[in-house]
Formats: C-alpha cells, structure tokens, sequence
C-alpha cells in the first residue's frame, strides 16, 4: 500500500516538474510573442522603420509585428494597404511617387477585424488616418464562418476604434486571456518553439538578417512591408501550380466553408463611413483568383460568396464613389497559369497591372 502511494506521489511529481518545465520554457522562447518575451518581432520592426529589408523572418505573429511597426514610424504614412496574403505583393513603386509614404500591413487570413485593428493602431497611438486607405478584400470578410480569430492579437486597438466609430465610451481594458495562458502548456505551441529554437541555433542565433537585396533565396520583407517569397514559390514549377489550383478548386476553400449568407456589410459600411467622413480616401482592392480554381468554385453552389461578395463591392463602390482595383474573376484580365504562384495568389506582376494607372 505504501509502495503504491509514494510511485502515485512520484508520478504525480514527475508530471508536475514536466508541466513546470514546458510551462518554463515556452513562456522563455515565446517564439510568437504571446508573453512578449521574445524581442525578435521589435528588432524586426525596428530595422524596417530604420529603412532595412529583412529576410529569413518567420513563425512569429504578423499581427504583433504590424503594432510594432506604426509604434515605430518615424514618418507619417500618406497612404497603407490593408489585406490577406494576396495583398501583401503590393509594392510602392508599382504605383506611387517617391515622395508619397506608404506602407503595406497586410497580415495572413486578413478579416474586417484587421482592417478596424489597424485603422485603431493609427488613431490611439498618433491620433491620425493616413489619406488614403486600401483595402484588399477577401470574399471571407463577408463569411461569419471564417474561423478567423488571429486578429485578437490587436483586439485593444480593435476595442478603441469600434468606441470611436460609435463615439461612445467602453472599458476596453483587457480582461484576463485565459487562451494565451493555456499556451504555456500547449503542445502545438511547444512544437512551435522547439522549431524556432532550431532555427536559431542553425543561423547562428540570428531569427533574421538584413539584405540589400530581394535576389535572395527566402522570404523577404521590403521597406514599404511588401514581401517576396522564397525561390520555390517566386519562381514556381508552371505544373505545379496548375495542380495546386486545381486542388484549391475542389478541396475544402480556405474560410469559405459554412457560408449561408453574406454577413458584416453594416459593420463594413459604418467602417467605410466613418473613414469618409474622416476625409479618407478608401480603395477596394479585389486579389484575383487563378483561372482554374476560378472556374471551378464559381461554379460550385457552395461558393456563391465568390460572385455574392463582388457583386455587392461592385454596387457599395458606386453608391460611395469608391474606387474599385481587380476583380476576383482572372479572365477580365486575360490572366493564366503562367500568372500565378498557386491556386489562389497572383505573382506580383497582377498586381503591379493592376495597380499601374496608380491612384
């Protein structure tokens, strides 16, 4: 009986200790900068507002890293773009002068969250809008389904801009976050750093390192926030990415699942609004699909939201005198395979068409 009751107590212990340890040592490397622990992202934001490409920056929070970057403007930014992944190609001198600031904070899976986020970011910390805003806008936004919750990561900047929009007072403080705290002890999360701590150690201790050039193999972060991929998907194998269409046209949709109906236009809208009103300049930026992933979920019942979503863009730009850049439907520009990174994101030269007649 007393033999069984200490190896209880030893387990018990030995797990406890464990626990201690994992708990330790992801709250220690913090690869994502749940705790702020880890200063990786500051640096990062750092050398780019001092004017630096970087490249090798990954698995961090692309969100954190947009907060730390307007913490640390050293400029006023005339103009910003606002999107997923399919915007983050968009590039300065595509379609502004020098002299014009601009800077580019898209983040992955992009939701009106973000776009609120951001706007907030500008508005609490230096009390200003940039003159124009662009928004690139993912048939997901419109889905309440989407799964998107990435965005909390700037949920206070989120909280103070919704105030301000509805010009009336919350408390906003932030409540304990018992999901971040679970993280000590989350084992995609500690996979998550034993990962970065490799990388690390690989690169002599170096998470990132500044280039004077894109002619890298990595990815790259330019000065205006617009990125370049690694060799593999910059310069892509044409068979490849004709199946990686095909297969984003018949797998399940990345946050298009579950759409029942169109969902957050009166939020959309007062958004719009309010940036108006604020003397704003909003663009609606609609990222192109690949033509067969087009083909095919334009085609599928379960993915109305794609023609739902631009239709209605369409119709609020004329009724707001908004200017709309793109279309989710390639063929309006004679677009094929050869225009592509894979199934869902244009090579830079979309854009760069897209965006050529400038503002």
């Amino acid at each position: 009986m007393n033999d069984s009751k200490k190896w209880i107590e030893w387990v018990f212990l030995v797990t406890f200790v464990a626990i201690c340890l994992i708990g330790f040592f992801n709250y220690k490397v913090d690869s994502l900068s749940i705790f702020g622990n880890s200063n990786h992202v500051s640096r990062a934001a750092k050398s780019l507002t001092d004017g630096n490409m970087i490249a090798g920056l990954e698995n961090f929070d692309e969100r954190l890293l947009q907060e730390l970057i307007v913490k640390n403007l050293e400029v006023r930014n005339s103009v910003i773009a606002v999107g997923s992944s399919k915007t983050m190609l968009l590039r300065k001198r595509f379609f502004l002068e020098d002299e014009i600031n601009f800077f580019n904070h898209s983040v992955s899976g992009a939701t009106l969250e973000d776009y609120i986020s951001i706007v907030g970011l500008y508005e609490l910390i230096y009390d200003y809008l940039p003159s124009t805003i662009i928004l690139g806008i993912d048939p997901w936004v419109f889905n309440k389904n989407n799964g998107q919750t990435r965005w909390k990561t700037l949920e206070k900047y989120y909280s103070y801009q919704l105030n301000k929009m509805s010009d009336r007072w919350e408390d906003t403080s932030i409540k304990l976050d018992v999901n971040k705290w679970k993280q000590l002890i989350n084992y995609d999360y500690t996979v998550s750093n034993v990962v970065f701590l490799a990388n690390l150690l690989r690169n002599d201790g170096n998470e990132f390192y500044i280039t004077k050039t894109i002619h890298v193999d990595d990815l790259v972060r330019e000065v205006d926030g617009s990125i370049n991929y690694p060799y593999i998907m910059r310069f892509p194998n044409q068979e490849k990415v004709r199946a990686s269409a095909l297969k984003h046209g018949k797998y399940p949709v990345y946050s298009l699942e579950d759409f029942n109906s169109l969902n957050n236009q009166k939020s959309f809208e007062k958004f719009v609004d309010y940036l108006q009103a604020s003397q704003v300049e909003v663009i609606f930026f609609l990222p192109v699909y690949h033509p067969a992933t087009y083909d095919l979920l334009i085609n599928n019942p379960s993915y109305n939201i794609i023609s739902e979503v631009e239709q209605y863009l369409v119709r609020l730009a004329a009724e707001k005198d908004i200017s709309v850049k793109g279309s989710y439907n390639p063929h309006k520009f004679n677009l094929s395979n050869k225009d592509f990174l894979d199934g869902m994101h244009g090579d830079e030269t979309v854009t760069k068409t897209i965006f050529l007649d400038g503002l």
